[in-house]
């Protein structure tokens, strides 16, 4: 889980009343991030699901995105902050979400895009702003935005909403995105990886996730 996206969550929280219940899908803390923010912290008051397709800190359920099995209609609001990169068949995840999602639901979708390879357990993917616009066309969409460099960003950010999409929901969202964007968007990491090349981008983002394991295991020895 990045900061950046923390920082999404918070902004959405702070300025959205999201559909309830509020399902996570990649809510599962990987070695190294245990120690990180949960995104159930930021919605204490909510009804709050974390699924992710293998269990673990922070996973409520267990559920593969191709293959729900929920029922027709029962979530609120479905997000997915830098997990949809991890499935491989997306357009399916897409098709179970919009089975899932109650009318009027949302669906709040990020991914990476320039970012090393990170397998958890597999990474199949890297989206522009047309690829998201395509996976959501299922929906009404909200925002379809990319943040970072115009030709290479470091991220996309896809809100969709299943009709009939309430209108005053849509603005607050997209107030919310506004505020996201001008305070929280970026961090000192997505500045790096704008200015580094790949070459060493690579081997840094590798000491960098081994530090954080060593950090999560808490007893000093390399993980």
């Amino acid at each position: 889980m990045r900061t950046t996206m923390l920082n999404l969550a918070r902004a959405l929280s702070r300025g959205v009343v999201l559909p309830e219940p509020i399902y996570e899908f990649g809510a599962r803390r990987v070695p190294g991030q245990e120690h990180r923010g949960h995104v159930r912290d930021v919605f204490r008051s909510r009804r709050f699901v974390g699924c992710d397709l293998q269990p673990g800190p922070g996973v409520d359920e267990v559920q593969d995105l191709q293959r729900l099995t929920l029922r027709d209609g029962v979530i609120g609001t479905a997000l997915l902050f830098d997990t949809i990169e991890h499935v491989r068949k997306p357009w399916r995840a897409m098709a179970e979400l919009e089975r899932c999602l109650a009318p009027s639901g949302l669906v709040v979708m990020t991914s990476v895009m320039y970012f090393p390879i990170h397998a958890h357990p597999d990474d199949y993917w890297r989206f522009t702003e047309s690829g998201f616009a395509t996976l959501l066309e299922p929906f009404d969409r909200i925002a379809v935005r990319s943040y970072g460099l115009r030709k290479l960003p470091h991220t996309v950010v896809g809100i969709a909403s299943k009709r009939p999409t309430d209108p005053a929901l849509a603005r607050a969202v997209g107030a919310a995105l506004a505020a996201w964007e001008a305070h929280g968007a970026r961090t000192w990491k997505e500045v790096a990886m704008a200015i580094a090349p790949p070459c060493l981008l690579v081997p840094a983002y590798d000491l960098f996730m081994w530090a954080l394991r060593r950090v999560g295991r808490g007893d000093g020895r390399p993980a």
